[in-house]
């Protein structure tokens, strides 16, 4: 075997906001951590959607890795293991040592140019220590920055492994670099997390929450209608002109016509935040901010718990997402169809 060639782990890291080093484990700043609610602090430690990615003539690739702590709500059915992808080869496993240390990834035969894409498990806190090929690695040239926050749906529940997320097949099919900020469990339209986002250079943006303010933490429909424009409005003071896409709430059966303490039903909220959204948007002039209806994205059929899309459910989903972004970022050219490409 060839001598392996060691490089810096954090120069081929995505999914992570600029600046935020991985060392800390969370999708979040430290400082807004401090602002949130546990349940989101908590989920931010899910590194859902962070990978690595490189280039070049590979055959082996090593990894020392450190195992930390369990991680509270990652995608209940994503396993446990390194997730390999490569253009035009079915995903791989390697599976994650119990205690750490060394993980040996042998890749199929791939276009050198071709990104090769290493996703993280995300049950437990991994930190990638050492990285090293037996030939030499470059990163992947970046894409433009996306910049998606949610829920538990935007984090990849209940997808069968990392990279199947609606995100990240829209993603993949425009060529962008995704920043997955979707947080199971929480997502409620905190301005903390618009100031990240705001902060964070995208050159697109999503917003996809509104489930869990049914009863995770319930609310009116007054009340999500304005938390939806105080949302907004902090996006904009930090990204005043890029494309930003609002997906409302997508299918729940048991929701959708069921008032929770405060009255309102999932069909009041996701209205009530689709007429803050154009409203926003008519007020303020902003003909970059598009909404998404969600309720017909997906059918009920494609949720494997009743709330939450299973692989089918996400490709589907992306599909519907799709044309919104390429025509906010003025793509001419039909996009590749969402998770074409992988297997």
């Amino acid at each position: 075997m060839s001598r392996m060639i060691r490089v810096q782990p954090e120069r081929f890291l995505r999914g992570v906001l600029a600046g935020l080093p991985w060392a800390d484990g969370s999708r979040l700043p430290l400082t807004q951590c401090a602002k949130l609610t546990a349940d989101t602090v908590r989920a931010a430690r899910v590194p859902a959607g962070v990978h690595l990615a490189f280039t070049g003539p590979v055959s082996t690739v090593e990894l020392t890795v450190e195992v930390r702590e369990r991680t509270a709500v990652p995608a209940p059915t994503a396993p446990e293991a390194f997730v390999v992808r490569v253009p035009g080869c079915p995903a791989d496993e390697v599976p994650l040592p119990a205690g750490g240390g060394a993980v040996r990834i042998r890749l199929p035969e791939h276009d050198p140019d071709g990104p090769v894409r290493v996703y993280f498990p995300e049950s437990p806190e991994v930190k990638v220590v050492t990285l090293a090929g037996d030939h030499r690695l470059e990163p992947v040239e970046p894409g433009p920055l996306w910049v998606v926050y949610g829920d538990s749906i935007t984090q990849g529940w209940s997808v069968s492994a990392p990279g199947l997320a609606w995100p990240s097949l829209v993603a993949d099919a425009l060529g962008l670099d995704l920043v997955n900020l979707g947080f199971a469990g929480a997502a409620r339209g905190e301005l903390p997390t618009a100031d990240a986002v705001a902060a964070s250079g995208a050159d697109a943006v999503a917003l996809a929450w509104g489930t869990n303010a049914h009863t995770a933490l319930p609310t009116s429909a007054a009340q999500i209608a304005e938390t939806t424009r105080l949302h907004l409005t902090a996006v904009r003071q930090g990204l005043p002109e890029v494309p930003l896409l609002v997906v409302s709430p997508i299918v729940r059966p048991a929701a959708e016509d069921v008032p929770n303490r405060f009255g309102a039903t999932l069909a009041d909220l996701r209205t009530a935040m689709e007429t803050a959204v154009r409203r926003f948007a008519e007020e303020s002039w902003d003909h970059r901010v598009a909404l998404v209806p969600g309720r017909d994205l997906v059918a009920a059929g494609h949720l494997v718990d009743g709330v939450h899309p299973g692989d089918e459910g996400h490709r589907v989903l992306a599909e519907g997402v799709l044309p919104y972004l390429a025509a906010g970022l003025g793509r001419d050219t039909a996009p590749a169809r969402p998770g074409a490409g992988h297997r």
